[in-house]
């Protein structure tokens, strides 16, 4: 898809239709069975956050409408598919979550960076790959995991990952919507000015790990009224569902929210101690098929203990390689199904 904002809007919309619709039904029925929300109620909160959305990023509007338009959704509905994370923020026991491992430097065989996490959900998400053309000429790879977030692949070599992270601070609510301020720092040609957007917009819903061609490696951590940049160690970075930043665990929800994710940053933390200088496509795909603490390992799959309606897998995982721009896509869990390569 090609063009100005409304009309990647529209061929978004009209790609995605069925996988908009199942996704916005899926996210839903989530919300309804733990929260007892409605979907009036969920669509209305999620309407709450559109103002302030559209004025941090001047082509949200435009490209939105045109994703209604393209599905066939009305604009709430097209806007509350970007706005999952939010509608759930205050969930308890989803065990659903992702972990990531990226590298750089000496982490690396070739001093590049690459980096690669299993995109973990509820059972019978879709997802799907897009390939967009800007009408500035910035080509884009998108994994959409609809209203969770869009991990991004760009022509001049930004690349991300996201983690889901949960603040428990009940006085205060996300006020910028990831589904804004992801895709407007995912524009960018420059890591430095991605970095500032997050910065600026990045609280407390997930945790965003950025690599570029030239080697800079960084995560960005936010609570609902701050923020940490998190630099390699050892030119690693790895990242769950629990904060990592010392001051911020006082109100980390990981432990209600996420009750794996400590056991599968420690496990990626083990992986990634052995795999120094050493980090390869090949090898981080070999430590995205992990299973220790299976079901609710690295490579993840449903527990029969869970909710069916709450049993969560790994829908797909991937690789990218910002100095190459290609980023290799596996469709369903990693120890189950070939890794495929796309170039931007």
């Amino acid at each position: 898809m090609t063009g100005t904002p409304a009309e990647v809007g529209r061929g978004w919309g009209k790609a995605m239709a069925e996988n908009m619709h199942q996704g916005l039904n899926r996210i839903l029925t989530a919300v309804n069975e733990v929260h007892k929300t409605s979907r009036t109620e969920a669509l209305s909160y999620a309407m709450k956050l559109w103002p302030i959305a559209k004025q941090f990023d001047p082509e949200l509007e435009p490209f939105v409408r045109g994703q209604a338009q393209g599905a066939g959704m009305s604009l709430e509905e097209a806007w509350a598919t970007r706005c999952g994370l939010e509608l759930l923020f205050v969930n308890t026991g989803l065990a659903a979550m992702c972990t990531t491992l990226a590298g750089t430097g000496l982490a690396t065989s070739d001093g590049q960076c690459i980096m690669g996490q299993n995109i973990d959900w509820f059972k019978g998400t879709p997802i799907a790959l897009l390939h967009i053309k800007r009408s500035d000429g910035l080509r884009q790879l998108v994994l959409p995991l609809l209203g969770l977030g869009e991990y991004t692949l760009n022509s001049a070599g930004l690349a991300c990952c996201l983690n889901g992270v949960s603040a428990m601070q009940p006085n205060l609510q996300p006020k910028i919507s990831m589904g804004a301020y992801l895709p407007r720092a995912m524009r960018q040609t420059d890591i430095t000015k991605a970095r500032q957007l997050l910065e600026q917009a990045c609280r407390g819903i997930v945790a965003v790990t950025l690599a570029d061609a030239k080697g800079n490696l960084l995560c960005i951590e936010g609570t609902l009224d701050d923020h940490e940049v998190l630099q390699p160690h050892d030119g690693f970075l790895t990242h769950a569902n629990n904060y990592k930043t010392s001051r911020f665990q006082a109100v980390d929800g990981c432990q209600m929210i996420f009750p794996d994710s400590q056991a599968r940053t420690a496990r990626m933390n083990e992986l990634a101690a052995g795999l120094a200088g050493q980090l390869t496509p090949q090898t981080l795909g070999q430590a995205l098929m992990d299973h220790q603490g299976y079901p609710n390992s690295i490579c993840r799959h449903p527990d029969p203990a869970v909710p069916s309606g709450l049993q969560a897998e790994s829908l797909g995982s991937f690789i990218m390689l910002p100095a190459e721009r290609a980023m290799l896509v596996a469709v369903g869990n990693p120890c189950t199904h070939e890794y495929v390569r796309y170039d931007v």
